[in-house]
Order: structure tokens, then sequence, then C-alpha cells
């Protein structure tokens, strides 16, 4: 049983559809490269909210499958002529076995049951293709501010709790279990500029803050003002550079 859907709610769609930076072309140019596969037939992004993911996947595939558990994460997601979306499970994929080249996911994998998970992305990936899992994740720090760094850690994490989610370590010998082969896996360090006005909207599109919200501590316009009063005495140039990684599963199907 995976950790509760904090993304179902509408108003945290539009924030996540508005906020959320799109660092997503990187990693296909990463899978192509890595790959030797310039382009794929037909690709499932698993997870994929508003379609950021998606976006990206489609200038590198055919034909290009969204499905996420939220209706109001997908009613968010670009119309594009060669995406379609449904309304699904990570863990019960509606498609027939053997049918993908390519299964994405993107920021979703510890929200899933894991091992349930992996079993359907290898029951509907043909043999000898790819699972790519990847995440871009904020490091709490700015170029350049390291006062930045601990008012996240002091005040704001101190404050918005880090929620509770699925953690396990995707090895090699955890991919071998499921049928798959860890081809490789990558972290790399990157940096996003963003103003003062997007990182609060950033942080406001987080399941922490959404956790705290959706349970009442406190109304999201009272969050916003916190936010950005806290955010203040470290944009007295805009926009600033803030540091993330990039970590990068590429798994193969065994024949």
């Amino acid at each position: 049983m995976g950790p509760p859907n904090y993304f179902s709610h509408v108003s945290a769609a539009e924030r996540y559809a508005k906020f959320r930076p799109y660092f997503h072309p990187v990693v296909m140019e990463r899978l192509v490269e890595f790959t030797g596969c310039a382009r794929f037939g037909s690709a499932l992004d698993v997870g994929c909210g508003t379609g950021l993911s998606t976006r990206a996947l489609a200038e590198i595939s055919d034909w290009v499958a969204g499905v996420d558990n939220s209706a109001g994460m997908l009613a968010l997601a670009p119309k594009l002529p060669n995406v379609v979306y449904q309304q699904a499970a990570a863990e019960s994929l509606p498609y027939p076995p053997a049918c993908f080249d390519l299964v994405t996911v993107c920021q979703a994998f510890h929200w899933f049951d894991q091992d349930k998970f992996l079993r359907e992305a290898h029951r509907v990936l043909k043999p000898r293709s790819w699972l790519l899992i990847y995440n871009n994740v904020f490091l709490g720090a700015m170029r350049g501010c390291p006062e930045f760094k601990r008012w996240m850690d002091e005040v704001y994490l101190k404050k918005y709790l880090t929620t509770p989610r699925a953690r396990k370590k995707l090895t090699a010998d955890y991919a071998d279990e499921n049928g798959f082969v860890l081809a490789h896996a990558e972290n790399y360090p990157n940096e996003i500029s963003l103003s003062r006005g997007q990182l609060a909207g950033f942080f406001q599109s987080q399941s922490n803050v959404i956790a705290f919200v959706e349970q009442g501590n406190e109304n999201i316009a009272d969050v916003a003002a916190w936010i950005d009063q806290g955010l203040a005495p470290f944009f007295a140039e805009s926009p600033r550079a803030l540091q993330f990684v990039s970590d990068i599963w590429y798994l193969q199907k065994k024949r």
C-alpha cells in the first residue's frame, strides 16, 4: 500500500501545473544518448500528473499514453496530437502485455507500491525495452547564499514536515528480482533559476505543503503569505539559481 495521493486536489493540481520546473527534456536527451535509440514507437508515462513529463516524452516518441490516478491533474495536462491520457493506478495499468517500447516515471516512483508497479511495468513492456525512472530533487540550496539553506533546514522544513513515502532502493538485485537489468544509474547536479514568486509557487506545489493545507492546519493563502515573507530576504536580486540533483535509473526488461 503506497502513501496517500497528495495531488488529488484540484487546487494542488493547478499549482503543480503552474509552478513545477520543466527540466524533463534534458533527461530525455540523456535517455536517447544512453540507449542509442533516437525515437521510440510507443511509450507510457506513469504518474504523469499535469503532463510536464509527457510533453517531453512526446518529443521522442511516435505515440504516448499518460496515466495518473488524479483526475484533477489529468484535466490540466496539455493536449498533444500524439498523446492520450487515462486515469489509472500505476499498480494496475489498463494495457495488454508487451505493448510498449518505453515506460517512464518522473517524480512519482516513491508514491507507488513499488513491487506491484515494477511487475506491471514488466508486463506491459516488450522484451528488451526500457523503463526509465527519474527525479529532480531540490537540495534546499541557493548558489552563493548559505543563509537560505539554514532557513530551509531550520525554519521551513521544521514547519512543513516532509511527507512519508516509499524509499526502497533501486538496486541491481531489486531490478533483477522483477525481471529487469539495471543497465545504468546516474545523478547529476543542475541549477534552475527561479524568481521569488516562482519559488514560492514551487513550494506550494509540494506534498509537504499540500498535506499541511489539506489537514486543515492553515489555508493556502496564509501559507503563501508566510512563504513569501520568508523568501523576501534572499531575493534582493531576482531570479536566483537554485540547486537540484537529478537521479536517473535505466532499467531494461530481460528477454
